[in-house]
């Protein structure tokens, strides 16, 4: 009998693929010169793809215990020279994904193993020849083999687990990079989006699901936004902006329009922050504030389903229409949550973490998105079985492992396909040069929000976008240098007067936000003070003895200083309800915002021990210039504006149009801005893809 062919390995990714046994890298058919070490590398993480592979398991791997080496040297260098093969870059990877102090990730789709030779078994001739065999003798081989296939198909239907659902491919349907937000519709021919265009300008397209060019959709409403599709496809939900100080937060109008052309027709008098049809498309399902609501199409009979612990959104109905889910965003905790409850309300429970969720066409599958470190991935989580002693899987199951962040995932009409938006987030700092008149990069163009610089204006302090990491480096970008690494979120970092530690607000995985000091050197950054407040929003004191904070969401809570010396806390008379606290730099005065509608610009004298009111507008934004003779702010009654005001005279001056950046400005919760050592205006300046992929996936 002759010895069976070996069965060789292949494994693709990209438009690489490696043999196993050969030990070969190839591209596009043709090898990739390797070495030993950094084709094993690239095997490990092939054997654990989206997974964090740590350098303990590399070194395992690659030396043995009994080996010297120096194991630093030695790795960097083998992931340096697997790069150079892949052609990858480590500052923005789109293979080998570095976590700094943990270990490396493999971060594109790879399809699984398959033999590139067909394993071959020949069957010797009988020996023993059929004459003198029982007629029943060929009926009964039949019949084991019958039942043997039956009992496999059982076996793999009912008692086996099944495999889990997997995406084979990717495919872009639009190509123009512009923001797109997290809600679409599609009536299996066509999908209907929303843009956000410079200038705060949103706009619904449409686009056909096999891609090609995204036609905008005529609707004669103000800044219209798509948020859901009837049942019967005929008909859109659009929210409209109603006249609010921060448009894009709600609440809005809703207006049912026909898909064919018509008018649009407002949902009542209903206002809300998020909607979707109900389930017959009789019914519509809102939020406002932390309350979900049920109301007719035309507005009437409103009836409040149930109270979230948070702001509500993304509402799905499964097929029964039994059950409804939605996702709830904890802004104190930065944290999403996906929830269930009956129709009527009742029984309001968590599913898991995440957020946006979508059943696949039937049912067996809850697709979602939720953050794997800094990233946006797409999940499965396994429902019920169809059998009941089957017992329920409930850990979900990651679809993709980057390079793009997916989100608002939507399944198509016939099941074997997800449509979401995919991209990736980066933000390039600009100046605005006011003798020019023109905006252009500031320190290399770094994807960065919160600059702060220190009073030598030598050293500037940031977090990078859109991981938060906190870093420092020369205002020259030399020695730069990273001081905090994941889980910890950073957000707006100050430079001490004396230029040896940073205060920042951080939020730690399960906790609040609260206020770190660590070395402008690196360090463990320490807390101020334990608090579950939500402690934001610190600011030095002139001298440096001092620290300045509000309190995040907690209604009237005063403006507090701590002494760093003595840890004692004093709160400033007749600040309740104010936020945002700055000091000025000679020390008299602390500005301020009222937390209420008016949004209006407050000053503490500390001579006087009285607040005044400064500038009766909306204002957002608040920064001191460096002499202390201004203050800058974002004018809200006018999004696009920055202005200052001069404290002698409270004489207004307006600065510069936002508008004028040329693309939209960003940051993580808000629109960041700051000012350079000689007081131009500073933006993060979004230049961020978005574009909306059709993910074909290989369902169990």
């Amino acid at each position: 009998m002759p010895e069976s062919t070996p069965n060789t390995r292949v494994i693709q990714f990209g438009v690489f693929e490696v043999d196993l046994q050969a030990g070969e890298l190839r591209k596009s058919g043709l090898r990739v010169k390797l070495q030993d070490q950094p084709f094993q590398i690239l095997v490990l993480l092939l054997e654990h793809p989206g997974e964090v592979v740590s350098r303990e398991q590399l070194q395992q791997r690659l030396w043995p215990a009994d080996t010297f080496v120096d194991f630093e040297h030695s790795l960097n260098s083998a992931v340096k020279k697997l790069r150079l093969a892949l052609g990858d870059d480590s500052d923005n990877p789109r293979f080998v994904e570095t976590l700094p102090r943990r270990g490396y990730r493999l971060i594109v789709p790879v399809k699984d193993a398959v033999p590139s030779t067909a394993q071959v078994t020949e069957v010797p001739p009988a020996t023993v020849g059929t004459k003198g065999r029982p007629k029943y003798y060929r009926p009964v081989i039949l019949g084991v083999v019958i039942f043997t296939v039956a009992a496999l198909a059982l076996w793999k239907t009912v008692i086996r687990a099944p495999s889990v659902p997997r995406v084979l491919r990717f495919t872009a349907l639009t190509n123009d990079g512009q923001a797109k937000d997290d809600a679409m519709a599609s009536d299996g021919t066509r999908i209907y989006f929303n843009e956000t265009l410079p200038g705060q300008r949103s706009v619904i397209l449409q686009v056909p699901i096999k891609g090609g060019e995204a036609v905008p959709l005529p609707v004669a409403l103000k800044q219209p936004r798509v948020l859901d599709l009837s049942p019967d496809g005929t008909e859109l939900l659009v929210a409209s902006e109603l006249l609010t100080n921060d448009p894009g937060t709600g609440p809005c109008s809703l207006w049912v329009l026909p898909v064919a052309g018509g008018s649009p027709r407002r949902v009542g008098t209903v206002a809300a922050t998020e909607a979707a049809f109900g389930p017959n498309g009789t019914s519509i399902i809102y939020g406002n504030g932390n309350d979900v609501y049920s109301v007719n199409r035309d507005g009437s009979s409103p009836r409040k389903l149930l109270t979230a612990d948070s702001t509500p959104f993304g509402f799905r109905f499964s097929l029964d229409a039994r059950v409804v889910r939605f996702t709830q965003y904890d802004y104190l905790n930065d944290s999403m949550e996906i929830m269930e409850a009956a129709a009527d309300g009742t029984g309001l429970h968590k599913i898991l973490t995440g957020s946006c969720g979508e059943w696949n066409s039937d049912r067996r599958f809850f697709i979602f998105r939720n953050r794997t470190d800094s990233r946006l991935d797409l999940w499965a989580l396994p429902e019920e079985r169809h059998f009941r002693w089957r017992k329920r899987d409930e850990k979900p199951i990651q679809l993709t492992a980057g390079p793009l962040n997916f989100s608002c995932p939507l399944l198509s009409k016939d099941g074997k396909q997800i449509f979401a938006v995919g991209g990736t987030s980066r933000a390039e700092v600009t100046r605005y040069d006011s003798r020019s008149g023109e905006f252009v990069p500031y320190l290399s163009g770094i994807s960065a929000e919160g600059l702060a610089f220190s009073r030598d204006e030598q050293w500037v302090t940031y977090t990078s976008f859109p991981d938060n990491m906190l870093w420092r480096s020369k205002v020259d970008g030399s020695e730069r240098r990273q001081l905090t690494f994941p889980p910890v979120r950073v957000l707006l970092p100050r430079w001490s007067p004396d230029g040896k530690q940073i205060v920042f607000n951080a939020i730690r995985p399960g906790e609040t936000w609260n206020i770190y000091l660590i070395s402008s050197e690196g360090g463990t950054p320490q807390p101020v003070l334990p608090s579950e407040q939500g402690q934001t929003d610190a600011n030095w004191s002139p001298d440096g003895k001092s620290l300045v904070f509000g309190s995040l969401g907690v209604a009237n809570m005063p403006i507090s200083i701590i002494d760093l010396k003595s840890k004692r806390i004093s709160t400033l008379p007749g600040s309740s309800g104010l936020f945002s606290p700055r000091w000025s730099p000679d020390g008299r005065y602390i500005a301020a915002i009222t937390s209420d509608t008016a949004l209006k610009l407050m000053l503490f004298d500390f001579v006087t021990q009285k607040w005044t009111e400064a500038f009766g507008s909306e204002i957002g934004y608040l920064l001191w210039s460096h002499d202390g003779e201004y203050i800058y702010f974002q004018d809200t009654r006018n999004a696009e504006r920055i202005v200052r005001l001069r404290l002698s005279d409270r004489k207004l001056e307006n600065i510069v149009d936002i508008k004028n950046v040329g693309r939209l400005t960003t940051g993580t919760f808000v629109d960041w801005f700051g000012l350079a050592p000689d007081d131009s205006p500073l933006f993060a300046r979004d230049i961020s893809t978005a574009e909306i992929y059709a993910l074909d996936v290989q369902w169990p």
